[in-house]
């Protein structure tokens, strides 16, 4: 390998750290959060019904769950597989941001389930590559940052 190469070598590998990472929110999995809630002034809430969500299991089971305990929160854990289908799907949905509205609701999409509202936010689970950050943004599908998956109790 002659210097040239060498250097454009090193390149490649040192532009992602020095570049801040190659994003990749999900890549170890993620935190499915479903809250019972009320439904906001300006939101626009979506039945769990519409055909963009319906055959999503994760959300799906999420809501079912929470409907059925008698607690407000529901947690599901996302595979590494199914987390960019939910993510994607979530970000096609409308979001609903708190602070675009001066509101003490949650920001996150909103659903409509068996009469109830809750609100959905997907957070991905961090890693320990230094190579690849899974943080996600604020906004397109959660809270953006990720969760420390031992501290969540998901390891």
């Amino acid at each position: 390998m002659n210097r040239r190469q060498f250097l454009g070598t090193i390149g490649c590998v040192a532009v992602p750290s020095v570049a801040g990472c190659l994003t990749d929110p999900g890549t170890n999995g993620g935190l499915l959060e479903i809250l019972l809630t009320t439904e906001p002034e300006n939101a626009t809430v979506v039945n769990a019904t519409d055909a963009r969500i319906r055959d999503v299991g994760p959300v799906q089971d999420g809501l079912r769950e929470v409907a059925d305990a008698t607690n407000s929160v529901a947690e599901v854990e996302v595979t590494e597989r199914e987390y960019e289908t939910v993510a994607q799907v979530l970000a096609d949905l409308p979001w609903y941001d708190r602070f675009d509205h001066d509101s003490n609701h949650i920001s996150g999409v909103y659903f409509r389930y068996e009469k109830q509202v809750y609100v959905v936010v997907l957070t991905p689970f961090c890693t320990d590559s230094w190579v690849k950050d899974a943080e996600s943004q604020r906004g397109e599908y959660g809270w953006g940052g990720c969760y420390d998956r031992a501290e969540w109790g998901y390891e």
